[in-house]
């Protein structure tokens, strides 16, 4: 009876193994999160986002988006993210848009880790042939 018990409960737990890593992330980063970048320079005031994320079947979509005044008049910018992924609680993808003064374009990389209602990590900022990373920090909205 035990030779028979046993294999029995190891294809249990096979089978259970591969249902619970067929199933949608733990985390669910689905909502509305709002966003703020940092900077060493402390001159620099830090610059808020609005971060709208959706997952659905594993696959991650999303906005970024935010409020910026040039000239005394204020626009509200708002970009599709890419590549994004979501592994556990770590998240990452990209924004590509105009640079808001003058030509050419910004693309920031972001990772992150999702704990709760907050995500913290980094981002790199490319433009101008240069790259800065920077800190970013998420904090849920809550709706």
């Amino acid at each position: 009876m035990k030779k028979l018990i046993i294999p029995a409960f190891v294809s249990l737990l096979v089978f259970t193994g591969l249902m619970v890593s067929a199933q949608e992330p733990t985390v669910n980063p689905t909502g509305t999160w709002k966003v703020t970048h940092s900077s060493t320079n402390t001159q620099a005031r830090p610059s808020e986002y609005t971060l709208k994320l959706k997952l659905v079947s594993n696959t991650l979509t999303g906005t970024i988006s935010n409020v910026s005044s040039v000239n005394g008049k204020s626009r509200v910018y708002e970009w599709p993210i890419r590549d994004a992924k979501l592994q556990g609680g770590e998240i990452s993808f990209s924004v590509t848009h105009p640079f808001e003064i003058g030509h050419g374009e910004v693309t920031s990389s972001y990772q992150g880790k999702i704990s709760g209602d907050a995500i913290m990590g980094t981002f790199k900022e490319t433009f101008l042939k240069h790259t800065y990373t920077r800190n970013w920090t998420a904090e849920r909205v809550k709706e």
